[in-house]
C-alpha cells in the first residue's frame, strides 16, 4: 500500500473528527466507522496497522498489515502487537491466521504476546500470488515475480 493511501486513510479519519484514543497509556486507537466493537490500531502508522475487536472477554486482532514488503521481518509487526498487549495486559488475545502468517502468531504466541490462535487448520490466504498459502497453484502471469 503506498503512502497516499494511507494518508487518505488518516485523512478520513480526521475528518470524521475521529477521537484518537488510547488505551492503559498506548496511544493510537480511533474507532472504526462501519465495525461496532472495532478499532484501527495505528500505533506504527504510516508503515504498519491493525483492526483490533474489543469484546467483553476477549481481544481479536485482525487485518495486521506491514504495507511496503522491505519493512516486514524488521521487528514493526512484533513492536505493534508488543503494544496491543500493553494496551490490555489482562485479556485474552486472540487471532485467526492464514497458513503464510502462522509462523508469526505462533512466535507472538510463544512470547506471551497473543493468547492464542483460534484456526488450527489450514487456511490459504486470499492472495493467489502467495506460494506458501497457494503452493499447487500453476505458474501463471499473475505469479509474483519476487521469488
Amino acid at each position: 500500500m503506498n503512502i497516499k493511501i494511507i494518508k487518505k486513510v488518516i485523512e478520513k479519519a480526521t475528518q470524521n473528527r475521529q477521537e484518537i484514543v488510547s488505551f492503559n497509556g498506548i496511544a493510537g486507537f480511533w474507532k472504526h466507522p462501519r465495525h461496532e466493537n472495532c478499532w484501527v490500531f495505528n500505533g506504527k502508522m504510516p508503515i504498519a496497522n491493525c483492526w483490533i475487536f474489543i469484546n467483553p472477554n476477549n481481544i481479536q486482532i485482525l487485518n495486521v498489515m506491514v504495507y511496503n514488503s522491505e519493512n516486514r521481518k524488521c521487528g514493526i509487526g512484533s513492536q505493534m502487537i508488543s503494544e496491543i498487549r500493553r494496551a490490555f495486559p489482562d485479556s485474552h488475545i486472540w487471532v485467526d491466521s492464514w497458513n503464510c502468517s502462522r509462523p508469526f502468531w505462533e512466535k507472538m504466541k510463544q512470547r506471551g504476546m497473543i493468547s492464542s490462535i483460534a484456526n488450527d487448520y489450514s487456511w490459504p490466504c486470499t492472495n493467489t500470488t502467495c506460494k506458501i498459502c497457494h503452493k499447487d497453484r500453476p505458474l501463471d502471469t499473475r505469479r509474483c515475480i519476487f521469488d
